[in-house]
């Protein structure tokens, strides 16, 4: 037959089917894959429909949606940790609702022949192609997400009871969370990224139930990166080593679960994975589903491995191929279950659970995008961002709210208004920023209460106007008294803003109050109470009544600088019993009262640090780079009464990083110069902490006594190392291990000149090391610990049990946020 023959037959056939082809309809088919027992969504279930190759994945919320050109009879699903099921379809084939049972299943451990693990071969092309298909790898990207958190009872238990077996508590308890919940909101961010680590984030909407404009809505978008191709994964501040890194085929299990079938016809590995037994490092486990096209992560479940702590959350995230060319996030889960606090019904209590879903829209690849449109806030909540109306939310919003989430807006609005949500959420706020806002006056908490050596117990108030009153111009004041010095304190100042985008401000003020001698301070140091530093001034017992006028002038520059440019009058008295040798036209004077004249210039650099900013507060989201601290002070003498002539420099430079299989190293370095001749109050002290047994203080000496050492010149090193729980990690008996070694040395000029007072140099070295064990006891909100440090060297004693000192340490997960 000839190659014409050939092509009139194939032209016949082709025009006898076109009509069919040109009337053939697809059939859609949608719904939604739900636990049989929970009723809650099922992410990234496996459907191919019939015996074919064409089906898909259900997404974060549990929908599907597919169309076939081929009549569907059933469906297969799949999906890890549940029975398979094949569902057969009737009429109906929108807006199913399909569940599957829940089966007894634990990520085995499986015996791999000899032979290459096929799971490994597929985790490696991942690994490699990590660049490719990290979106953070790009020159820049934009998007915006709608993001909604819900909070509610984790009544499972509960639901799976009948209703006869229910006495009336509990029967009203389930009837009220099958109707509603007990919190929701929902945010609109837009978000722009500029390679390689600029990033803004503008919440240009914002709704709460019950509160206007709590801050910590903001920070649960922080739990969870929107990549998971990092060495380290960041689950709510704590670093995890991805299963996706280098090396992890040596650390974790990797089992091939389950192959489904895409309609570009690629392949999608469902692999699950866990940490290797007889393994300890801070891992995750779950299931990652890997499509062959570029290697890249398509869906991915992940959650630590260990539940402990008050919080355990789990993260959810769907890829999708933007473009064709790039794997993108497009939703993300995090589901929080919050065991510290609940509800208790009839003796059992149920915790609190919140459930978080982003979803990501108007995604554009490698925008023209500049570094001057970023700044260091990398938050920012439009002040209009409270204030939506429904027509501009239904904009964003990928589904209509339901009727449990309108139960839930109108249910909590009102209590929130009865109840005055507004003020117990800004509990939270005076947490991270010291302050109590009532009204237009904010109560400053570091004036409430304190307790040293010098003082006893100290109770005052201190207080400032807010941005309520004025946005510009602030003025405050603080009264306290002392109960074993007998001594009252007082102060005010006034501040006024004049550059709101630089943050210049100028301020000047008077206090009389006491302050260390020997001690040292940089502007702008956190005083939160939650800082273990802070448990060193309970030991304090050397101080200066100390009478201060002011004038300072504060302003960020240079991108990454806050400067401070203040000047200084003091007058200090003595410490009872101290006197300051000192020779006046061939007269040798003693003196027990100072007056010193000084000029300060300081900067605190913070490489790419980070903030959320509100209406009311900015807060520090931290850097991963070192932070350095410097300042320069001139001391003048016959300007303002000044007595002492000389040039002071002090620094401070602090540093942690997380090594993967290793844990958390923190350092911190401080130095300090003065080369002139100066009374003790205005020297170094040596930063000692010791008692035989008290609470540990970070980055001071556990072992020094208290003003053992005088210095005018000095170099110190603190550095420690948490292992986690890396080194002991049992099932009853898991503690952080953390081992702690400080170094300094010193030297003193005018040793001479000092009376009535007894002190040593560290000319020679000063050394202690010491081991801690953080979390020995969890009490859900912090953790108690215990510790020992022995120094040694030249300064160490002959007798050794004095060398030791003993610790109990508390730790505050909220710590971090600063």
């Amino acid at each position: 037959m000839s190659l014409k023959s050939h092509l009139l037959i194939l032209l016949f056939v082709l025009g006898s089917l076109f009509p069919m082809l040109l009337n053939a309809q697809p059939q859609a088919i949608s719904g939604k894959v739900l636990d049989a027992e929970t009723g809650g969504s099922l992410a990234f279930v496996n459907i191919v429909i019939n015996d074919s190759r064409q089906g898909g994945y259900t997404d974060i919320d549990g929908k599907f949606s597919f169309s076939s050109y081929e009549p569907v009879e059933f469906l297969k699903l799949s999906y890890v940790g549940y029975e398979s099921l094949n569902y057969e379809i009737s009429e109906d084939t929108e807006r199913l609702k399909i569940y599957m049972k829940r089966i007894p299943y634990e990520l085995r451990e499986v015996i791999i022949l000899p032979g290459i693990n096929p799971a490994h071969r597929i985790i490696k092309n991942v690994v490699a192609h990590r660049e490719l298909n990290d979106p953070e790898k790009l020159k820049s990207f934009s998007y915006t997400s709608y993001e909604k958190v819900i909070f509610t009872l984790d009544l499972d238990s509960l639901r799976m009871l009948d209703t006869l077996d229910l006495d009336t508590g509990s029967l009203e308890v389930r009837r009220f969370f099958d109707r509603q919940d007990i919190f929701i909101a929902e945010s609109v961010t837009e978000r722009k990224f500029l390679y390689p680590e600029r990033n803004q984030e503008n919440v240009i909407a914002s709704r709460v139930s019950g509160m206007k404009d709590p801050m910590f809505v903001f920070l649960v978008s922080q739990i969870q990166s929107t990549s998971f191709y990092r060495e380290l994964i960041t689950i709510a501040r704590n670093e995890y080593v991805n299963p996706i890194s280098r090396g992890s085929t040596s650390k974790y299990t990797f089992i091939i679960e389950d192959t489904a079938y895409t309609a570009r016809h690629d392949t999608v590995f469902i692999i699950s994975f866990q940490p290797k037994p007889n393994t300890n490092f801070d891992g995750l486990k779950g299931i990652l589903s890997i499509n062959t096209h570029n290697w890249a992560i398509q869906n991915v479940i992940a959650e630590p491995t260990r539940d402990e702590g008050a919080f355990f959350i789990r993260i959810q995230q769907m890829y999708e191929l933007v473009n064709e060319k790039q794997w993108f996030p497009v939703q993300l889960n995090t589901d929080i279950w919050i065991k510290a606090i609940g509800a208790s019904v009839n003796d059992k209590k149920y915790s609190f659970v919140g459930v978080g879903k982003s979803y990501i829209t108007d995604i554009e690849l490698n925008p023209e995008l500049v570094k001057r449109q970023f700044s260091n806030i990398e938050i920012d909540v439009d002040p209009n961002a409270h204030d939506r109306n429904e027509k501009y939310w239904k904009k964003y919003r990928v589904d209509s709210l339901s009727d449990r989430d309108l139960k839930t807006y109108a249910f909590m609005d009102s209590v929130g208004r009865e109840a005055n949500f507004d003020r117990l959420a800004r509990i939270f706020e005076t947490v991270m920023t010291g302050r109590i806002p009532v009204k237009f006056i904010d109560f400053d908490i570091d004036k409430f209460l304190r307790y040293n050596q010098y003082e006893g117990l100290y109770l005052g108030l201190g207080i400032h106007t807010n941005d309520r009153l004025s946005k510009r111009f602030k003025i405050g004041g603080f009264w306290g008294y002392g109960f074993k010095d007998i001594t009252s304190k007082y102060g005010g100042d006034i501040s006024a803003t004049l550059h709101p985008y630089s943050e210049l401000e100028l301020k000047a003020g008077y206090f009389y109050d006491v302050s260390e001698s020997g001690g040292v301070s940089f502007f702008g140091e956190q005083k939160s109470f939650l800082r273990a530093e802070g448990f060193r001034n309970f030991l304090i017992r050397r101080m200066n009544m100390t009478e201060r006028t002011f004038v300072s002038l504060q302003f960020r520059a240079l991108q990454h600088f806050n400067w401070n440019v203040s000047l200084n009058s003091d007058y200090k008295k003595a410490y009872p019993d101290y006197y300051y040798g000192q020779t006046e036209s061939g007269t040798s004077l003693l003196m027990n009262e100072f007056h010193f004249t000084e000029l300060s210039l300081g900067f605190r650099f913070a490489f790419r640090e980070k903030f959320l900013r509100t209406k009311r507060i900015k807060l520090s989201l931290g850097t991963k780079y070192p932070v350095l601290s410097f300042q320069y002070t001139r001391g003048f003498n016959t300007i303002l009464k000044g007595e002492f002539e000389y040039n002071r420099f002090d620094l401070k430079i602090t540093e942690s990083f997380y090594t993967k299989y290793l844990g958390k190293t923190s350092i911190e370095v401080r130095a300090g110069y003065i080369d002139g001749d100066l009374p003790y109050c205005n020297l170094y002290n040596g930063n000692g902490s010791y008692r035989v047994f008290t609470i540990y203080a970070p980055n001071s000496f556990a072992t020094m006594r208290m003003n053992e050492f005088l210095s005018n010149r000095y170099v110190a090193l603190y550095l420690s190392h948490n292992f986690g729980e890396l080194l002991v990690r049992t099932r009853f008996f898991s503690p952080e291990v953390v081992l702690a070694t400080n170094i300094a040395f010193g030297a003193l000029n005018n040793s001479a000149q000092h009376h009535n007072v007894d002190f040593n140099t560290m000319e020679k070295g000063y050394y202690e090391s010491g081991i801690l064990l953080h979390g020995l006891l969890d009490l859900q909100f912090y953790k108690l610990g215990a510790g020992v440090f022995y120094r040694y060297g030249p300064y160490g004693f002959d007798t050794p049990a004095d060398n030791f000192a003993y610790k109990v340490s508390i730790v505050f997960p909220i710590e971090g946020l600063e």
